[in-house]
């Protein structure tokens, strides 16, 4: 029989591995995410905010990254992509554009605006926020005109996200719902409580990706709310979580970044 040298099975064995669902690796150098606030993946590249003010783009394929512009977004308390900007929503609730490719700014729409938001989430180009008040807001991106969405429903939004036309949110009681943009209406998707231990989440391909305290990942269908669990226990440290494609990316309290196959 012929054998297979050692260096090339144990090549095949990792490449397997890593195909896995749940099989990760490490991207760059370790801890150069430490000081990370704020993060969001979009055209390919991962965009970050750190305590010091500083905006960085990071190269997901190499781990490579540039700083963006000057140290001017220490007060980011939130941060999204549309249509080739960021948006940064401060805390004194006032409502910016970025440069991804520069790092200039303008502001959009009238100061403080955007003061008690809780959480919120892109679809179609146009922002929606929760407010502590449970108020549901669209807000035009390209002048901050805004409006009222619903009734007050959504005071225990702990996360918003958008897909599939719609918004999903998960409330402090570990429950998902599926909302309407349109009017406000919701219903709860898959079992109450699901998700309560969510320490962070992303939208891929259209399916939530969370992360919970256990160190637990999973994918969830947003059409049923069944989920599944992807690799091992091996997520408890993560703080950050993005996905665009095919890839997770996540930042980790060590500050290091790693790539997850969900596939």
């Amino acid at each position: 029989m012929k054998t297979i040298p050692t260096l090339i099975l144990a090549f095949l064995i990792s490449s397997i591995t890593l195909a896995q669902p749940g099989s990760w690796r490490q991207l760059g150098k370790a801890g150069d995410w430490r000081g990370t606030m704020k993060a969001v993946e979009a055209m390919g590249k991962i965009y970050t905010i750190e305590k010091s003010g500083a905006l960085y783009e990071t190269d997901p394929s190499s781990g490579s990254w540039r700083q963006i512009g000057k140290p001017d977004f220490i007060n980011t308390a939130f941060l999204f992509f549309s249509n080739s900007s960021l948006y940064t929503i401060e805390t004194s609730g006032t409502l910016y554009q970025v440069s991804p490719v520069d790092g200039t700014w303008r502001r959009v729409g009238k100061p403080g605006d955007w003061k008690g938001t809780l959480a919120g989430a892109v679809l179609n180009n146009q922002l929606y926020t929760v407010e502590t008040t449970g108020r549901l807001f669209v807000t035009n991106l390209d002048d901050g005109s805004w409006k009222l969405i619903g009734k007050p429903d959504f005071a225990a939004t702990a996360f918003l996200f958008a897909a599939n036309g719609r918004l999903y949110s998960i409330e402090r009681s570990g429950s998902l719902y599926e909302i309407s943009a349109d009017n406000g209406t919701w219903r709860q998707t898959g079992k109450a409580g699901a998700w309560k231990a969510t320490m962070t989440g992303t939208i891929m391909n259209n399916n939530l990706y969370t992360v919970e305290t256990s160190g637990a990942l999973y994918v969830t269908d947003l059409g049923s709310g069944t989920w599944q669990q992807l690799g091992k226990l091996d997520f408890a440290a993560t703080r950050f979580m993005t996905g665009e494609t095919e890839k997770l990316h996540t930042i980790e309290s060590s500050g290091s970044l790693y790539e997850i196959s969900v596939r």
